[in-house]
């Protein structure tokens, strides 16, 4: 036991031979400023640990001058009402003086005399209080620490009057193990073992304290530990921490029974607030050390580049070897530096970073450091709060991103390429698109001019031709009559082909089977119009589309629709001279959908509407182009044309499809009588 501790068991014998009860020595130790008790005779009956700095031998506590406390608190004892303060100036053991400040409450006798008082130190420089319990404070897991636990052991065996004492820690087994790391006439030295008995971790059944006052023999007749020490009596109060966890047992016996349970049982209360507290920092100094193990394992193996660094200063403190590597700087020229000259970012930038980490707020940020040869890299750095050495620590984990930037950077200038590749031959399709809607148009008005002056012509050979068999001009010969005939009958023929040449070069690629695709329709009926835009602009109409929603998605065969959008839009437009033509999309409730191209043409006669779409019909290019084939197409998917028109005031042309060709099949086949 140290000096100290034998200076205090002194003062608890004498406290005990003087009639103080263990409880009070027990209180006056739990005080954190220096607390003493005086006898009659002027003796020091108890002091706490925190008055060891200021205790002479005998012991006795003397003023600056050498004059011993207790003549100064006898020659005042009568100012007392009950209490009274001094100030003045104590000389400490190690002979520096100190300023204090104290609080004396006399003790008095039957007779009014002074029988006692009890002394508190109530002002004292706190570095000087803090010096003189260093002694009895937890510094770690070093032999200063244990001789604490050993000091408070030894205490309470004086304390209590007890045979054995001891302090056992929980080890963190299922159930918990407890093991012996301060004790005091419990166990031989020579036993190593030094795991407490069965007997000791008693079942606590949610109690902070366990008292057998006699018969600890009876209740456990098999415990050899309990038989070779002849224990009668036995108290234990659980060691817990801060968050209430249960960490140990301070625990005494006794070979006779104990007397005053209640007087013991409050001492061990106190005295093991103390012993909690001691073993609660051996506890996370050790859980502290180990996991600065860990770290340090981890930080030294680890493959990625690790920094320490002081947020304050920006200091590094430390670098693990795949750091040194990476920067190309060996270990101890990373500490001489601070984090700023390796960081490329601006140090305003990098601070703001830092603060962030250190607030909890940023977990990483991307970074740019220079390397030993001056190459600059592009890094992610993943950073956080770890506790090192008691010191708070920023941590950097370095991972380095310069080829994955680069090849990022890669991409999107192929994807810039390629966007613009895509653009180019996407305007390149619609420009062809729309020679190709120009040349479509323009054959179409070919073969209606064409259609137009043959049937022109034809009508002309056979009337005439009519009129002459009939012998409108004249008697004619029989051979006369057969031969013409002949041209009567060719012309007929010619007229029926060339009504069937014009419908077939428009209807030949529609009439093969429906092929399904899913596409927008608004967007379709937008790439027509765009073919037709030049073409009406031209004729110096407008030519717009209107669509309330989009896109309307549809599947059905993109080229019959374009088909019939072609021939309703170029027959549109060519019909009319002013104004212009307006396209309406919209989704009905079955999901079906109406495309209306309205013109502010001409118009139609009711009865022109109401022919043309048919089949045995003579159209010219006043009412339309392709309007038969166009409702032989609508069929085959599944859809309708109509017609509504006024004459003189525009046409209605509404398309009706429906969702899915699929859902009508094939429509009807197409009427090739009529062309043949």
């Amino acid at each position: 036991m140290s000096a100290d501790g034998s200076l205090r068991s002194e003062m608890v014998a004498g406290a005990h031979a003087h009639g103080v009860r263990p409880l009070v020595v027990a209180l006056s130790e739990s005080q954190s400023v220096p607390f003493v008790i005086y006898g009659a005779d002027g003796g020091i009956l108890t002091a706490n640990a925190a008055t060891t700095p200021l205790l002479h031998p005998g012991p006795r506590i003397i003023a600056h001058d050498g004059t011993d406390l207790w003549t100064i608190v006898l020659g005042r004892a009568d100012e007392a009402d009950p209490t009274f303060d001094m100030r003045m100036r104590l000389r400490r053991a190690d002979g520096d003086v100190v300023e204090t400040t104290l609080m004396v409450v006399p003790m008095r006798a039957a007779g009014g005399g002074v029988a006692g008082a009890v002394v508190f130190v109530i002002a004292m420089p706190t570095s000087r209080v803090a010096s003189g319990s260093e002694g009895l404070r937890p510094a770690g897991l070093d032999r200063a620490t244990r001789q604490t636990l050993d000091d408070t052991v030894a205490y309470l065996l004086d304390l209590v009057g007890a045979d054995c004492a001891y302090v056992a820690e929980a080890e963190e087994d299922d159930p918990p193990e407890l093991r012996v790391i301060a004790s005091r006439s419990c166990f031989d030295d020579a036993d190593t073992r030094k795991t407490v008995p069965d007997v000791l971790p008693v079942p606590f059944a949610g109690r902070q304290i366990v008292c057998i006052p006699d018969g600890l023999g009876e209740s456990h007749p098999d415990d050899p530990w309990i038989a070779e020490g002849g224990y009668r009596a036995y108290v234990a109060v659980a060691l817990t921490d801060a968050n209430e966890r249960r960490i140990g047992v301070l625990g005494a016996a006794w070979r006779a029974p104990l007397s005053d349970i209640a007087g013991t049982t409050a001492v061990f209360l106190i005295v093991g607030a103390r012993a909690a507290a001691m073993l609660a920092d051996l506890v996370t100094a050790r859980e502290l050390k180990e996991s600065e193990q860990r770290y340090g394992a981890v930080f030294e193996g680890s493959a990625v580049p690790m920094l320490l660094v002081e947020p304050r200063t920006t200091q590094i403190v430390d670098a693990n070897p795949a750091a040194c590597a990476f920067y190309g700087f060996d270990r101890d020229e990373l500490l001489a530096m601070s984090v700023l000259q390796i960081d490329a970012l601006q140090p305003d930038s990098l601070r703001s970073e830092m603060q962030r980490a250190v607030d909890g707020s940023r977990e990483r940020f991307p970074s740019r450091h220079r390397r030993g040869d001056g190459t600059i890299r592009e890094v992610e750095l993943h950073t956080g709060i770890i506790t090192v050495g008691g010191r708070a620590l920023l941590y950097f984990m370095v991972h380095d991103t310069t080829d994955q930037k680069r090849m990022e950077h890669e991409l999107e200038r192929h994807r810039r390429e390629l966007e613009h590749t895509v653009a180019q031959r996407t305007e390149d399709l619609l420009r062809a698109n729309t020679e190709l809607q120009h040349a479509t148009v323009a054959r179409d008005i070919v073969l209606a001019n064409l259609a137009q002056e043959m049937r022109t012509s034809l009508q002309t050979i056979t009337g005439f031709s009519d009129l002459m068999l009939e012998g409108m001009t004249g008697e004619l010969t029989e051979e006369q009559g057969r031969q013409l005939t002949m041209v009567r009958d060719a012309g007929r023929r010619l007229t029926t082909f060339v009504k069937g040449l014009i419908e077939d070069q428009r209807t030949e690629q529609a009439e093969s089977e429906c092929e399904p695709e899913s596409f927008d329709l608004v967007a379709l009926v937008e790439s027509v119009a765009f073919g037709l835009d030049s073409f009406a602009q031209e004729k110096g109409l407008f030519l717009k589309v209107v669509a309330a929603a989009r896109p309307v998605d549809v599947l059905t065969d993109r080229y019959r629709v374009q088909r019939i959008l072609l021939n309703l839009l170029s027959n549109a437009v060519r019909l009319t001279e002013h104004g212009g033509v307006t396209i309406t999309v919209s989704r009905r409730e079955d999901e079906s959908t109406d495309i209306a191209v309205a013109d502010t043409g001409p118009g139609l006669a009711d009865e022109v509407a109401a022919t043309v779409f048919d089949e045995s019909g003579v159209h010219d290019s006043e009412t339309g182009i392709g309007l038969p084939a166009s409702r032989r197409i609508a069929a085959s998917l599944g859809g309708t044309i109509s017609v509504s028109s006024e004459l003189g005031s525009g046409s209605i042309f509404m398309l009706h499809l429906p969702n899915s060709c699929l859902e009508a099949g094939e429509g009807p086949a197409p009427d090739r009588a009529s062309a043949t």
